[in-house]
Order: C-alpha cells, then structure tokens, then sequence
C-alpha cells in the first residue's frame, strides 16, 4: 500500500527477505539492511525545501501548470477533485501475442516504455474525445542519497500535459513524450500537493489530471534456491479514476494493468475500453507507418453494428408534396381533410382551394423555383396557402406573426421571396419593405374546373426556414422537396395513420415540426384540425381542442409537455387524452422522468424525434414508451436511429467514427 512502500521500495524488501531466506537456509549469517531510515530520507527533503532546487522545481511547475490542458477522464460522469475509491475494478492486460514486439522491432530507436507511454496516452485521448488533455505520471522522486535506499513512500505523481496531433505518426509521439518526461524528471521532487497549493485551488476542485500513468521496469523476480518465484502487488490504494501500469518486459512483450474507480467505471465498459487499447497496438503493429489520428477505435463487431443502424436504404417514388396529396385527394374526394373553429374542407374542396390559389399566385407572377412568404395566422387559410404555394412550383417562407417586426424583416430582406401572402390586419407591418408585392388571403377563393397546376418538381425546393439565431445570425435553410418527400413517406409506414386520425395542428409554422403536421395527414387520408391562434401556448385549452376534435395525433417540445402534464388530472386526462394514439416530441432533450410521468396519466405513446433545421425536420426517432422507455437509464431519451435513406455518424474531431459511449460530433448523411 502506499501508505507504507512504493513501486520502488517493494521490490527492494522482496529481494532482501529472499536474501535472508537463502542465507538462513545455508546457515550464513543473516545480510545487512541495505536500506536507509526514512528519518533521513525526511530530513534530506527538509533541507530541500529551503534551497534553491526548490525555487527553481516550482518556478517550472507553475509554468507548467499554467500550460497545462484541462484533465480527461473515460468516464461519463463529471471529474471529481477528491473522491478515491477503495473499490476498484482490476484488470490485467498482455499485448496481443508477438504484436508489440514486431512494433518495437520496427522502432528499434525508441525505448520499448517510451513506446507503451505513446500507445496509452494515444487510447486515452481518442476514447476521451481529446487530443490535448492531463495525465498524471508517477515518478520515483528518489534522487537523493537517503531516498534511493528508503523503503519508504516517496513517489510523487506529477501532471503531465499530453497533445496529441493527428498527423503525428507513433514514433514522433513517444519521442515528444520522452523529451517532457526528461525535463519534468529533473523536477520532480516538488509535491504535488504544493502544485495545487501553488495554483489557489481548495482541496476538492477540479483536479490537475485524469488518469494516472506509471511505468514499471522493476525486476520483480525472487532468487530463491529451487523456486521460480515473482512478486504481485495485490493493491496500492484508492483509484480516484483510472490508473494504468505499464510492465515492458526483456522479452519484448507488454503487460498493462488497469485499475479503475468502481463508482465511475463497470466491468463491462472497461473490458471493451481494453479490447481497443489491443486493437491499437495491433494497428500499428501491422502499419506502424499509420498517422495518429487515422487510427480506428471501434472494434470489428462494433463497425457491423453501425453499418447495420445506417443501413436505411430505401426507394421512394420520384415525387413531391402535391403529387402526393392529389393522390390521396384522388382516393378520398369526400372524406373529411381540414377544419378550425370557423371552416370545413373535404379532400375535393381543399383540392378546389389549392389549385384555385396557385393560379391566383401564377397570375401574381409566381413562377416554379421562386419563393413566396405566408404571414398568416393559424387558420385553415395557413394550410391552403402552403399547399397553393406548392402546387405553384414554389418553396413556402413562413412567416410567424408573433415575431418582431425587425426579424421578420430580415427575413424577408434575406430570403427576397416574388410574393408576400398576408392578411390585411398584418399588412401594415410590411408595407414600407420596398418591392415587396401582397396577397391579401383570408377568405375561401371561387373555384373554377382549371386544370390542376402541379408544377413542383422533386429537385425543387419545398420551403425555407430560418434557423433560431441561437449561434448567431438566423440562416434561412432551403429544403428540397425529395428530402421532405422521403421524411413523411418514412414517417407513414412507421407510424401510419388511416382515415380515422385526426392530427393536430398547434406548431407555430416556423418551426419546422409544423411541417409534417401541414402535409403528412394529407398523404394517408387523414383529417386535420387546426387549434386557434395562441391555444399552442395554453395547456387547457389544448385539452378542450384534443377533446372537442377527438385528436388521435400531436406534437409537444417537452417543456411544453411539461407543462401541459401539470395541468392534468387523472380525470382530466382520461377526458382529453383519451382519442390521442401518437404524441410526438422534439425541439429539445426529453427528460426520461417526464415520459415516465406521462406513461402514468395517459395510454398514449409517446415518441422522440430528433432534427437540426438544416435536415428535412427530422433524421432520428426512439420509443419513449413501454419497454424501451423502461430501459434507459439516463436523465433524456436517446436521440435513437435513423430515418430512411439516412445516416448518423458520430466522429471525433479528425473525422473518425468514435465508440460507444464516446462523446463526438454528429454528422449527418443522406437524403435529407
């Protein structure tokens, strides 16, 4: 233990108790103690303390603590300052047969430790997710007469700053590290207990490093007369993290021990951690020439894996949003389609609007590939206007009337739409906007026998729609008819819905879930209802809309479904919940407690979907209901799998897949 000896001191008294052993067993008289009373090996570190070696060691640990990245850990859970655990999960590792030592061969220069220092310290980074982080390395501290021959504690475990550059090969890497170590070795008789008091940092903080690294080239073996015998160390003390020992031996083959913090890693996840550190060396073993960052971290059954969750290969009909909704308005000419509190439209009536409008539009000057912009209020007039805008061939620009007058005109100044559709309440926030033509729309349009228009074709765009601002400057995004196409074909095989749905439409139209609630129920023969103007934002009367239409389907962003589960009651619920078949979340992470709450008021699954504005609403879905949702064990439902014709890739900061449970950046692929 620690507390008592060190690395180095325990196989020192090993081999002195085996000296004894031989000598009593020969009756030679008992040898000598080599070993020096730690007494001295205090008094030598005292008058260190007042020389000027310590002035200077702490000169360049304040130097070295200012340049110092910030620690890394495997762990998902946050870094603690002071929280070692004597529970610990050990394991011993052995270099895959023959594989670290055809590395060595072909590095003949660099040291066998120097090498296994560079093959860790690179594990470590690509699993953290970074290439500049700390570690702690531990140095004998033995650099005095006393201390090289106590048996006492004196190492000393000192941060190491690691950077790792992607286009490094290993050798490079380990001769970086070599050059450090070798200037951090001429200092390490200063505490790092001072370091952290040097830097104002209270006890418990964020701590100087991570994992703790260590490499042991002790002789461990015993002479004793007849017997092949070798020293363990069983435990050294608590595991604030990890801590790596590395045991290069003279047959060219490394052992790597891992001790791990039990409260912060499981066995499970810690035995895949050291298939990859396997892996790795294999790696360079066969390409020893391989660059840094072009090593792969994913295991081979971890690679078939997300190949399969990517493989989302589908065919969809060379069609677009008006081709679609005509089909099912072919179909269904009286069957039930749109309404609000004052209108009611069949399948045949709406179709009579759409095309009656985009002849007004057409007229207006509207030709296919333009973009028109709708601020309207949510009535059946918002749906029209879109689907009429549609027919034309052009792409929709929502406007959302609750916006400031300076946003909305900025997006009109960005995104230069031929046509701005409004009502004449609404005009006068846009009549000073130079050029700008209007439409004035609020009333069902005459219909006439025209032929219907359909002029969109699927390399058009569908819509624009402009991004939150949140990083920045708001961006208007152009998504293309195919991608939206392939989005709601996707969404009706895997939820379908039938002539007996009634979807709720309650989204604010710019934002993009709106989408789906304007076309999908129109492709599938289903009805939609649209909730007055401000009811979006008002739990109880969203629980009269979903009673009084009989909504089967709706969308919540969970801070809303927050809000609306708080004013339910068990009655409540069964009254306005009780049609509700599918609810829908995204927008913003779903806390897991919530869909549980949820599950206890209500029998209606519940579903998260995720999507940037950039794609076609959204790319990801998974269950929050039932026994997915009784699986997770995090605080927010998974974002989940991909959508048709989609992939989700995860990658670290040099574009290589990252594995499981290792953070990195989502890139999206695909159709949408």
């Amino acid at each position: 233990h620690h507390l008592l000896v060190d690395g180095f001191s325990f196989p020192a008294i090993t081999r002195q108790i085996a000296a004894i052993y031989r000598a009593w067993q020969s009756d030679a008289p008992t040898p000598e103690s080599p070993f020096t009373p730690f007494a001295d090996v205090v008094e030598e570190y005292q008058r260190y303390r007042q020389s000027e070696a310590w002035q200077r060691d702490g000169a360049f640990w304040a130097q070295q603590r200012r340049e110092l990245p910030p620690p890394a850990s495997m762990s998902a859970a946050p870094l603690p300052g002071r929280s070692a655990s004597a529970d610990i999960l050990r394991m011993k590792l052995s270099a895959p047969a023959g594989a670290f030592r055809q590395l060595a061969a072909h590095m003949p220069e660099i040291p066998r430790a120097d090498l296994a220092l560079a093959l860790v310290t690179l594990w470590l980074g690509r699993l953290c997710g970074r290439m500049d982080y700390a570690a702690g390395f531990i140095f004998m501290r033995r650099m005095g007469s006393a201390a090289l021959t106590a048996t006492g504690p004196v190492l000393n475990v000192l941060p190491l700053a690691v950077n790792l550059h992607a286009t490094e090969d290993l050798p490079t890497l380990a001769k970086r590290l070599a050059a450090q170590l070798k200037k951090m070795r001429r200092h390490q008789r200063y505490d790092a207990e001072q370091i952290v008091r040097d830097s104002g940092r209270a006890a418990g903080e964020t701590p100087l490093f991570g994992p703790v690294l260590n490499i042991k080239v002790f002789d461990y073996h015993l002479d004793l007369p007849g017997i092949q015998a070798q020293t363990h160390t069983l435990a050294t003390g608590p595991v604030n993290d990890l801590e790596l020992a590395l045991f290069p031996d003279e047959n060219g083959g490394l052992d790597i021990e891992l001790l791990a913090n039990a409260q912060r890693y499981d066995d499970a996840t810690l035995s895949r951690h050291a298939l990859r550190l396997m892996a790795l060396i294999t790696q360079f073993a066969d390409n020893p020439a391989l660059r840094c960052g072009d090593a792969q971290m994913l295991l081979a059954e971890e690679q078939t894996q997300l190949a399969h969750l990517n493989n989302t290969a589908v065919t969809i009909p060379a069609a677009t949003l008006s081709d679609l909704v005509a089909q099912q308005a072919q179909k269904t000419p009286e069957a039930s389609a749109l309404a609000d509190a004052h209108y009611h439209f069949t399948y045949r009536e709406m179709r009579e609007q759409v095309v009656a409008l985009a002849y007004a539009l057409r007229e207006r000057g509207v030709q296919p590939g333009d973009s028109v912009a709708v601020a309207l209020p949510r009535s059946v007039f918002l749906t029209l206007a879109l689907h009429g805008i549609v027919e034309a061939g052009a792409a929709w620009l929502p406007l959302d009337t609750g916006y400031p007058d300076d946003r909305l005109r900025m997006m009109l100044e960005d995104a230069q739409p031929k046509l701005l559709i409004t009502t004449q309440a609404q005009l006068a926030r846009f009549h000073d906007i130079p050029g700008m033509e209007y439409l004035c729309y609020s009333q069902p349009l005459p219909v006439s026998d025209a032929t219907p228009l359909r002029l969109s074709l699927p390399h058009h765009t569908a819509y624009i729609i402009f991004t939150s601002g949140s990083t920045g400057r708001p961006k208007g995004v152009m998504v293309g008819q195919t991608a939206i196409v392939n989005r709601l074909l996707w969404m009706q095989d895997h939820y379908p819905l039938t002539a007996d749905d009634v979807v709720a439409q309650k989204t604010p139209c710019s934002f993009d879930v709106s989408v789906w609630e304007f076309f999908w129920p129109f492709i599938a023969g289903a009805k939609l209802v649209m909730a007055e103007p401000e009811a979006h934002r008002d739990p109880l009367a969203m629980q009269r809309f979903f009673a009084q239409y009989g909504v089967t389907t709706t969308h919540f962003v969970p801070s809303m479904l927050a809000a609306f589960i708080a004013s339910l009651t068990p009655a409540s619920a069964g009254k306005s919940c009780a049609s509700l078949k599918r609810v829908f979340c995204s927008g913003e992470a779903l806390p897991t407690a919530l869909c549980r709450e949820w599950e206890t008021l209500t029998n209606a699954p519940l579903h998260n979907l995720y999507g940037p504005t950039e794609a076609a609403v959204d790319v990801s879905w998974y269950p929050a209901c039932g026994d997915e949702l009784a699986a997770v064990d995090g605080n927010s439902i998974p974002i989940g799998y991909p959508v048709w014709n989609t992939g989700l890739r995860i990658l670290d900061a040099h574009m290589q897949p990252v594995p499981p449970g290792v953070a990195g950046d989502l890139y999206l692929t695909g159709i949408q």
